[in-house]
């Protein structure tokens, strides 16, 4: 009962607000990806690129429940192991310029929702709520919203991780 009043607290309050203030910051630093993003409707790849770029939550444990093998690595039956969203969503290998946000990036196959049985329960309603509703109503409401001062922004954390502090000015 504990672990899930955790998780729907996460899930509701922590992973939204982190992932909206990580996308501002994403196009309020990248003014040329906002207007692209603007121009063409495009909020679902701004949020798509914002929960890749800087996952809300940047790892997670799990149960081993066979012996697995993964790179010549044996893993046993029982052991816990913890898999690391914040470097799968980087792996050079699938997504180019990684270390950047790129509002734009399609096809974005990240892994911040996770997949297969542990995939969020909420992902629909963050990419509802917080891509197709809050990031275009704030844009509107406010459209030349600026970010005052982007080297000021302290980001924290590793199980839930955003900025701590977003010095905006809305116009």
């Amino acid at each position: 009962m504990i672990a899930n009043v955790k998780i729907a607290i996460g899930g509701g309050i922590n992973e939204p607000r982190d992932a909206l203030l990580t996308i501002l910051y994403g196009l309020l630093t990248n003014p040329d990806q906002l207007d692209a993003v603007r121009a063409g409707g495009k909020w679902r790849s701004a949020f798509e690129e914002g929960v890749r770029w800087v996952a809300p939550i940047q790892a997670s444990s799990r149960l081993v429940m066979e012996d697995t093998e993964i790179r010549g690595c044996l893993i046993p039956k029982g052991d816990t192991v913890m898999t690391i969203q914040a470097s799968a969503n980087r792996d050079e290998e699938v997504f180019e310029d990684s270390e950047n946000y790129n509002g734009l990036r399609e096809p974005n196959p990240h892994q911040a929702f996770g997949n297969g049985p542990h995939h969020c329960a909420g992902a629909h309603l963050s990419r509802r709520t917080v891509g197709a509703i809050l990031l275009p109503m704030l844009f509107e409401r406010f459209p030349n919203m600026a970010l005052l001062d982007p080297a000021s922004v302290r980001w924290h954390g590793f199980g839930f991780r955003g900025p701590l502090n977003l010095p905006l000015l809305l116009r």
